[in-house]
């Protein structure tokens, strides 16, 4: 498959010149210092009280966030060798200021979660490459299209269950009070996941009939993960 995605039959490579490279890929990694800094406040006890910043901080500590920002970014690079070295740039760029911030403002050093996302962040440069080709009227990139949703939507699912189980198996008590704030949480949580959804299906493929396949795709695949992990 690597061999036909490298041969152009989906998608060409747009010609730009070094200064557009070289600016695409210092926005990849200011775009992802400042949201690690971002992501890590929000996850910060000291001010997650506020239900709308727990949503934000619970939805920047999941996968699904940051699949949906890399998709696009992948998408809209010049090249899938660029598009590659953007999505690690932001992660990697992510990941220091998030850890940046762990270390010298908590005082705390997880060296085996930062080696465990540097790793994933280094690696990240596979799905990159093959991410930018679905950005193109072809199958291919119809079936590439849908697996990040799936993903996202399986994410969505697993918070879904989790909150919903905490509230059935709390709700009978008379010692634990569980108020409407579980189930506005899910709520608020499920529409964003919905929304990430939806922006995908408008700016990834390249023609709006697509979605036509891209969607029975990411049924399938999301129906595969929910058999095979939960």
């Amino acid at each position: 498959m690597s061999v036909f995605l490298i041969s152009n039959r989906i998608r060409t490579n747009i010609r730009v010149g070094k200064k557009k490279i070289a600016y695409s890929v210092l926005f990849s990694s200011i775009f992802g210092f400042t949201l690690g800094f971002v992501a890590k406040i929000l996850d910060s006890p000291i001010i997650s009280n506020e239900i709308s910043i727990s949503i934000l901080g619970s939805i920047g500590s999941n996968w699904g966030m940051w699949i949906f920002i890399s998709t696009l970014i992948a998408v809209y690079s010049y090249t899938p060798k660029l598009a590659a070295i953007r999505v690690s740039i932001f992660l990697i760029s992510v990941l220091f200021s998030y850890y940046t911030y762990t270390i010298l403002v908590l005082e705390l050093f997880p060296l085996k979660y930062i080696i465990f996302w540097c790793i994933l962040a280094l690696l990240s440069t596979i799905p990159a490459y093959i991410m930018w080709f679905s950005h193109a009227d072809h199958l291919i990139s119809s079936i590439i299209t849908a697996l990040p949703i799936s993903v996202i939507a399986f994410e969505g699912y697993k918070i879904y269950l989790s909150t919903a189980s905490f509230y059935e198996k709390f709700k009978p008590s008379e010692n634990v009070l569980v108020s409407d704030r579980d189930y506005f949480f899910m709520l608020s949580t499920e529409i964003l996941y919905a929304l990430m959804i939806i922006i995908i299906l408008l700016l990834v493929p390249k023609r709006k009939k697509q979605c036509l396949y891209i969607i029975p795709f990411s049924v399938v695949v999301f129906f595969a993960l929910v058999t095979i992990i939960l």
